[in-house]
């Protein structure tokens, strides 16, 4: 039940010397304080970085064709090759884990600049799409003469803003049926410009008379995949398919970007450690203070403490009373430094979302909230034990004859 007479004791104790109280208690304030505004600030900084990903498949890898360094079965070094066609086929079938694998195409840049995509490259790095859709298997099988329109390039040649699927335009003597228009992500990679249009992969070698060759792959791999082995197989197998040494790691140009995203995980989770490791280093040091306070506190109460023994009193009742003061203490101090943090780290979410024109959450989660807490509540608990041992400790007798 609650025992107002208790809590209007422990208000007592507390403001019997304010000065104390609240230096004491910025102590445990200015713990918990930077505790959330580092968390806050590291997962705002991984938030930004991440952020710059977009929708993109972040277990994926990129790949170009390039000249060989190593003479191989006869072959000379110098060798210029690309992917074809059949690579990612065989991608598909013989290499473990892989999701998607997507192929590009550039075309010569006429008013707007051309590029070829097939249907999985929109699995890997997706487009928003604001019309239609975007290219099929049936597409590609076919070769048709179909396009997707980038915003820019919409806004030029529909300046009314209709929907321009169905429409028909021209370019380089060749007509073609828009199918679909897309804005361009400003995050994440990009294989297009803001003036450009798409068109099927298979489409755009038979018009540039490329037969079956790529400029370039992406392959996404599964979610629990292992991107680096992938990899691996991937150049193994393109290796062997298009003679080219094993040992030549100059053939191929690729660009891990799962590999890159483990590498800044692992970044932030040991930032993460060492941000809890500084910040509960600190409210201990705020909690030690808040114990040797209580000990002060104990020591001028030993009389009283003395004559409450002498009168009966438990000891469970002077153990409830020196604990339920050092808990008040730090609890609502860390409740003042948390909510101050969570109101800087709101303003500054604000602040850096309106400058960078996208979300921006440097802002720590619900549950880590409540672990700060957890920590907080079982600290003050454990700041108190010392100084309510030292009050069991005291003798009636002892306590009567202090001066």
């Amino acid at each position: 039940m609650f025992d107002l007479d208790r809590w209007e004791e422990i208000w007592q104790t507390i403001s019997r010397n304010r000065k104390r109280s609240i230096m004491t208690a910025f102590g445990v304030f200015w713990g918990i304080f930077m505790l959330t505004i580092m968390l806050g600030a590291g997962l705002g900084l991984k938030n930004a970085l991440f952020s710059q990903l977009g929708d993109m498949s972040v277990n994926s890898c990129f790949f170009w064709g390039g000249r060989t360094s190593i003479p191989y079965k006869g072959l000379p070094s110098g060798r210029y090759w690309q992917f074809e066609n059949e690579d990612l086929a065989a991608i598909k079938k013989q290499v473990p884990n892989v999701r998607s694998v997507g192929s590009v195409i550039w075309g010569s840049e006429y008013k707007f600049s051309l590029v070829g995509y097939n249907p999985d490259f929109q699995q890997i790095s997706p487009q928003p799409i604001r019309f239609g859709r975007f290219f099929n298997e049936i597409d590609m099988e076919q070769q048709r003469k179909v396009c997707i329109l980038t915003e820019q390039v919409w806004l030029d040649l529909f300046p009314g803003g209709e929907d321009p699927v169905g429409s028909t335009i021209r370019m380089n003597n060749m007509y073609l049926t828009v199918i679909c228009m897309i804005k361009v992500p400003d995050r994440g990679f990009r294989f297009h410009g803001d003036k450009s249009v798409l068109m099927p992969v298979s489409t755009m070698q038979q018009m540039y008379n490329m037969g079956h060759k790529l400029h370039s792959v992406a392959v996404a791999a599964n979610d629990d995949a292992d991107i680096k082995e992938v990899e691996t197989n991937i150049k193994q197998l393109v290796f062997a398919r298009h003679t080219i040494s094993p040992d030549d790691t100059k053939a191929v140009y690729s660009q891990n970007l799962g590999e890159q995203v483990n590498k800044f995980n692992s970044l932030f989770g040991g930032i993460g450690t060492l941000t809890w490791i500084v910040g509960i280093g600190t409210l201990l040091a705020g909690l030690v203070g808040v114990s040797n306070i209580m000990l002060v506190i104990v020591r001028e109460r030993t009389q009283e403490i003395g004559v409450r023994r002498a009168l009966g009193a438990r000891p469970r009742i002077i153990i409830s009373q020196i604990m339920s003061e050092s808990f008040v203490l730090t609890f609502v101090a860390g409740i003042f430094g948390l909510a101050l943090a969570v109101a800087l780290l709101s303003g500054a979410e604000s602040v850096l979302t309106a400058s960078a024109g996208r979300p921006i959450r440097p802002q720590i989660s619900f549950g880590t909230g409540m672990l700060s807490m957890t920590v907080l509540i079982l600290g003050s608990l454990l700041a108190g034990i010392l100084p309510a041992s030292r009050a069991l400790r005291i003798k009636p007798v002892d306590a009567i004859r202090e001066e």
